[in-house]
């Protein structure tokens, strides 16, 4: 399966639009419409933000969480069902969707100079999970680009 968070914040999987979503740009928040329902997203967990909320009508349905405030993977726990988004390689640009230790997808950028999330799956994935799934890797690719746009502004 291929989830895209394509243009005009619209996620697609597989060519066919499912969702859309509307993603604060000050804070990690993120409303996504799917179907009937109206996912919330959202970062919780104090100053280091270490967990990610999924709820619909105020029930939370997925959580993502760190391990440690230096950790770059998260444990997302998907109704019982857990999964891991972890990085591919070294420098980061990449991340790898495991699910008991096996990888059983990829998340890079839609594109070079934009922050839209692509995931692409070996295995079907609900469409609620899959939006979760594209806004975890989102989250935390920013992060990344963040962290790193601070330490060279420290350095110079």
């Amino acid at each position: 399966m291929d989830f895209d968070w394509a243009r005009g914040d619209v996620i697609v999987v597989d060519g066919t639009e499912v969702a859309r979503a509307e993603r604060s740009w000050l804070r990690e928040r993120a409303e996504v419409q799917i179907g009937p329902e109206l996912w919330h997203y959202r970062a919780e967990g104090g100053w280091t933000r270490s967990s990610l909320v999924a709820e619909v009508d105020g029930v939370a349905r997925f959580t993502a969480r760190r391990s440690s405030l230096f950790s770059t993977t998260w444990t997302v726990d998907a109704a019982g069902d857990q999964l891991e988004v972890a990085s591919a390689g070294f420098f980061g640009t990449r991340l790898v969707v495991k699910r008991a230790g096996t990888v059983i997808g990829e998340v890079s950028r839609s594109g070079i100079f934009t922050t839209r999330t692509r995931l692409e799956t070996s295995t079907d994935l609900d469409v609620p999970l899959g939006c979760f799934l594209l806004w975890v890797a989102y989250v935390e690719l920013n992060r990344r680009q963040s962290s790193a746009g601070s330490s060279s502004a420290a350095v110079s």
